[in-house]
């Protein structure tokens, strides 16, 4: 036996023709992407999305500025496997276009509040051309400092460790940014190095690269200039 939903009345017929039609053209939900200029302050008190190891990362207070400035620690404490590497990623507002976004440069507050030196790199995974990944790491002191570091996707600073197609094609569709500890050379998403650590991440900012950053440097100067 089969039954048929009839709706007698207009006014109920035309309601619920007007729904079924917004489901069907409703557009798909709204995915964060690159953005040139985005901040990542942690000041929400979440981790805005970063994400590694269950239970090895965390929103904590006592970033660069000091008492009530938020920032994202991350450790690994483990010999092997979930836990066992300095890591964290982010396939939401860090996935995307950097190519059309602008986005040429990662930059970041980091202290490695460890026992060794890290030696840090980001890697740009799941896009069109392959993963890439930064050629040579930024090491971290192990002295518990806040310093700014910036990491280049300029195509002198990235090693492609996957895939056979170009940086350009990973950068203009980039599914996921992994900011991680890698000694040695090169290595793909597998290739973290493996040891206890403890760093502290504040204010991850996407940058465009040095030529367009120093333009926009003069141009803020010179209407400084002109209000005087």
């Amino acid at each position: 036996m089969r039954f048929r939903l009839r709706f007698t009345n207009p006014v109920v017929r035309v309601a619920a023709l007007a729904a079924a039609l917004a489901l069907l053209f409703a557009p798909a939900a709204a995915q964060a992407t690159i953005t040139l200029g985005q901040v990542d302050d942690f000041q929400d008190l979440t981790v805005q999305n970063w994400s590694g190891a269950s239970g090895f990362f965390s929103n904590q207070d006592g970033g660069p500025a000091g008492a009530g400035d938020r920032y994202l620690r991350v450790f690994a404490n483990q010999p092997a496997g979930s836990g066992s590497k300095v890591a964290t990623y982010n396939q939401d507002q860090w996935a995307g276009d950097y190519l059309t976004a602008g986005v040429d440069a990662v930059r970041a507050d980091i202290a490695n509040f460890g026992a060794t030196d890290l030696d840090m790199r980001v890697i740009l995974l799941f896009g069109a051309g392959g993963d890439f990944t930064s050629t040579v790491p930024i090491t971290v002191p192990a002295d518990g400092v806040w310093r700014s570091y910036t990491f280049s996707l300029a195509a002198a600073d990235m090693t492609q460790v996957s895939g056979i197609g170009t940086l350009n094609d990973t950068l203009a569709s980039v599914g996921r940014l992994l900011i991680r500890h890698q000694s040695g050379p090169p290595a793909g998403i597998a290739g973290g190095t493996t040891g206890a650590g403890v760093i502290g991440i504040d204010n991850i900012t996407a940058l465009p690269e040095p030529a367009s950053l120093s333009m926009l440097a003069l141009g803020a100067l010179f209407a400084a200039r002109r209000r005087r």
